[in-house]
């Protein structure tokens, strides 16, 4: 894969990765205890879908802009809705009025509560600078320029000792998936309470679950992953779905996902075959 993400936001890989964002941290914030919040790899935070990059793909229309077209979706995915609404106030039931689209960065900053830390990262220097310019000054925010798996090394365990790390690489590199699963298998041995949100592409389901496999004989805590696909995963030339694996999941979270992943599917699906699926890659010990 090769691309600048305002040609993708809030297409099908998004939506999933944000609806489970929200809830983790929903789930976190239960507590009054402070978190840190890292993105490894942040983007711009912020994109404009009525920007040549957005129209030329169209990529949302087929996500945010066919979940937003029910109803259904402020009552289904209501945190969702509600981060939706205060990024773009003219939004109405259906998707009227949908201009802005909020990356993980966004939804990071909004959730910031008295003595919450967050850590955004960036690599492309362009991309950085318009990440402080889209997040503004906030002192609970760091912008780092620097690779996103570097940092997250240097960024572990960080304080305070509650938290999430999103992982989310561009996924341009040809030994992505390898260099990948040694930064969430360092992360979680330096930050070993820390929750990990990983997420990834699906081209083809039979590579996919062999890389899921190998890495979760190397994981010793409660580990689920979450999946989507548009159409059957079998054609590699194309990006069919997505999925994130979540370690250290809050309490009941497949119970929690499993309706919102089933609506999103019935939404996004572009072929017959798509599907929605919660399994346990590794069980609590």
């Amino acid at each position: 894969m090769n691309y600048r993400h305002a040609f993708h936001a809030g297409n099908f890989g998004d939506v999933l990765k944000h609806v489970v964002l929200l809830e983790l941290l929903d789930a976190l914030h239960r507590k009054p205890n402070p978190v840190h919040l890292i993105d490894s790899h942040a983007g711009l935070g912020l994109y404009d879908l009525a920007a040549d990059e957005a129209q030329r793909s169209g990529e949302y229309r087929f996500g945010i802009g066919a979940v937003l077209s029910d109803p259904a979706a402020a009552k289904l995915l209501p945190r969702y809705w509600d981060a939706l609404k205060r990024l773009n106030p003219d939004l109405k039931a259906g998707g009227s009025g949908l201009r802005r689209y909020p990356g993980s960065p966004w939804l990071l900053q909004d959730s910031v509560r008295a003595g919450d830390r967050v850590s955004l990262c960036e690599l492309h220097p362009q991309d950085a600078e318009t990440l402080r310019q889209n997040i503004g000054r906030d002192p609970a925010v760091s912008v780092h320029h620097r690779d996103g798996f570097e940092a997250l090394k240097a960024l572990t365990p960080p304080t305070p000792r509650r938290g999430l790390a999103l992982i989310d690489p561009a996924f341009e590199a040809k030994d992505e998936f390898d260099t990948l699963s040694k930064a969430v298998l360092l992360t979680h041995q330096r930050w070993a309470t820390g929750q990990l949100a990983v997420w990834y592409p699906i081209k083809d389901q039979k590579s996919i679950d062999q890389w899921k496999s190998a890495l979760a004989r190397q994981i010793k805590v409660e580990t689920l992953c979450l999946e989507l696909t548009v159409r059957p995963a079998k054609d590699a030339r194309q990006m069919n779905g997505s999925g994130l694996l979540v370690i250290n999941p809050p309490w009941q979270f497949a119970e929690t996902l499993k309706p919102m992943l089933e609506f999103l599917k019935t939404r996004m699906a572009r072929e017959s075959g798509a599907g929605a699926r919660i399994t346990t890659l590794v069980k609590a010990n």
